[in-house]
């Protein structure tokens, strides 16, 4: 009998250590799987086998599997194994950030609804939350039944897993809490590691480059045009050896509208031009959008004269362009259908474009960023000058990239590009305390203080702003003092509240506290620890003796997560990880 498999292990605890990393691209439409073990990092694999709706554990072969659930009386059934008829719910990442702006319904999902997606119905946290731990639990449950297959017993059982999963990069904390929380409790492990997506790609796309080719202050625009949201964000490269770094130049933006809006633009089109016809019922119109997703809509160029989609069951009918059940489309007509998801993308690639200022080259991953048509169309937009890339593999670019950032934890010399400079998307602060100026504080409470022998107004210390560039090796550093009474004793375990605030605009982060500001995460540092011969002691205003603690605040972003921590003198004495900021 195999001895039963340890799950999950750090990967800073044991870095030579044999390990099995797993990449999960968590997708709106569809997601995917990809692993290496670190015996062997240069052999990376793409799980493209899953479960049908027979039940045979790799009866579908496809790089991704549709991001969908539907519940029996007796099964949670996803992915390819849900009958075509039957209803399911989609789209139930975005509810984990329900607030998030590129979440919005856009006027495409407003006008082109999915006849088969049940209600939304996540009102509250349990039930947004549920469909997204079942949804990855069932990935999780397949890809390490794949593993076991493709490793045997012996390896599986005694080797250490641990999963990297992505995030949008504009998602809010809450939102990235959830998603890790989600991941958890799907059997990831709790180590589980989070990069945001964007990052994922931009790796992924670079290291298949020839760095011949690149030069140092060159920009590329990342644009991920997926199934169901279309993101984009300005990558500028700041070294080339011996590792090519790159940093973010122009934060994120994106929105709903992917090509599954395709898909559901001609449904409509079909139903209106054929439902009027003797023999069109489900079956045709299933086999028809089926034939549109899978070869027509990822093979259009826009220079053929027509395409042709097989309609079962419908007799000839030379009004309609039916001959031997296939229906003739003309290239306007399908133009005309594409044309909604084309503007909307193509207006987020201008907008992209005008911030970032110079750019050599938009990078198009996910996949429909593999169309022919839509790149055509891009190309129209922007003009020869910039340069169009579709990397190879790029629907499974985020997922790739994840694998190559676990990589980089345990073997860092493997990689090749990395991003370490980033660009904050919200204001991050603790609470501080300011001297009382009857002219800018009229009307805000105020209190004495002992030490410093002045009323004081408690006030915002900031220390980012949105869109302030952060550089991941060097922390942002701010120096505090906290005095305390002698007669009082030691300083003991003490908590500091840190704090954030999202713009709506572009405007600056308020100075004072207002309901606009949220509590982030408590920062619990040991004081007692510290050796109170060596702090100074002063003299009050109010003539008694207080320690006067220095101290430093120091916070450090990474991908998709932030450390803050508290130091005297070279010493750390706190630290807390927000690893879903």
């Amino acid at each position: 009998m195999a001895p039963k498999r340890k799950r999950t292990a750090s990967v800073v605890a044991a870095p030579t250590r044999r390990q099995i990393l797993v990449g999960v691209d968590f997708g709106t439409t569809f997601s995917g799987v990809a692993w290496a073990q670190t015996s062997c990092p240069e052999l990376q694999t793409t799980i493209i086998q899953w479960p049908d709706r027979d039940g045979s554990l790799e009866g579908q072969t496809s790089e991704k599997v549709p991001t969908e659930l539907s519940y029996t009386d007796t099964d949670c059934l996803w992915g390819f194994g849900i009958p075509d008829e039957q209803p399911r719910h989609q789209w139930f990442k975005l509810s984990l950030d329900p607030n998030q702006k590129s979440n919005e319904l856009s006027l495409l999902a407003v006008d082109y609804p999915d006849p088969k997606a049940l209600p939304p119905g996540y009102n509250d946290e349990p039930s947004r939350t549920k469909l997204v731990t079942d949804y990855l639990t069932k990935l999780q449950q397949h890809t390490e039944k794949i593993l076991r297959r493709k490793l045997g017993d012996s390896i599986f059982d005694t080797t250490p897993l641990c999963y990297t999963i992505t995030v949008p990069a504009v998602w809010s904390d809450p939102a990235k809490a959830r998603t890790h929380r989600c991941a958890c409790r799907a059997g990831m492990g709790h180590d589980l590691k989070i990069v945001s997506e964007p990052e994922a790609a931009i790796m992924y796309a670079l290291n298949t480059m020839d760095s011949q080719n690149l030069r140092v202050k060159d920009n590329f625009v990342l644009c991920d045009a997926g199934g169901g949201t279309v993101d984009l964000i300005t990558y500028t490269i700041r070294s080339l050896k011996p590792t090519l770094k790159v940093r973010e130049a122009v934060p994120g933006g994106g929105g709903a509208c992917g090509s599954t809006f395709l898909n559901r633009i001609f449904r409509r089109y079909l139903e209106e031009s054929l439902s009027d016809l003797d023999g069109f019922d489900d079956d045709t119109l299933e086999d028809a959008l089926n034939e549109f997703e899978n070869i027509t809509k990822r093979r259009f160029t826009g220079q053929e004269q027509s395409i042709v989609i097989r309609v079962p069951g419908l007799t000839d009918n030379i009004a309609k362009g039916i001959k031997r059940q296939k229906l003739t489309i003309k290239a306007a007509v399908l133009k005309d259908l594409f044309n909604p998801v084309m503007t909307a993308i193509t207006t987020l690639v201008k907008h992209q474009l005008q911030q970032s200022k110079g750019a050599r080259a938009v990078i198009l991953v996910g996949g429909f960023g593999q169309s022919p048509y839509l790149r055509s169309c891009i190309q129209q937009v922007i003009g020869k000058d910039i340069e169009i890339m579709q990397p190879a593999y790029g629907w499974t670019a985020v997922v790739r990239g994840a694998l190559l950032h676990a990589l980089h934890d345990i073997t860092p010399d493997e990689l090749r590009v990395t991003v370490d400079s980033r660009r904050v998307r919200r204001a991050y602060g603790s609470r501080c305390l300011k001297p009382y100026d009857i002219s800018y504080h009229m009307g805000l409470a105020k209190d004495w203080n002992d030490f410093q022998g002045r009323y004081d107004v408690t006030a915002m210390r900031w220390f980012v702003q949105k869109g302030h560039e952060v550089d991941q090796e060097t922390p942002v550093t701010t120096e505090w003092f906290l005095p305390r009474l002698v007669s009082e004793g030691p300083y003991q375990v003490r908590s500091f509240t840190l704090y954030t605030f999202t713009p709506k605009h572009e405007e600056p982060a308020p100075r004072f506290p207002c309901e606009e500001i949220k509590e982030f995460v408590t920062l619990t540092a040991d004081l007692a620890s510290i050796d109170h011969s060596e702090i100074p002691i002063k003299v009050g205003k109010d003539g008694k003796d207080y320690y006067v603690l220095e101290y430093q605040i120091k916070v450090a972003f990474f991908s998709a997560h932030m450390e803050f921590s508290l130091w005297r003198l070279g010493k750390q004495y706190g630290k807390v990880e927000a690893e879903f900021l």
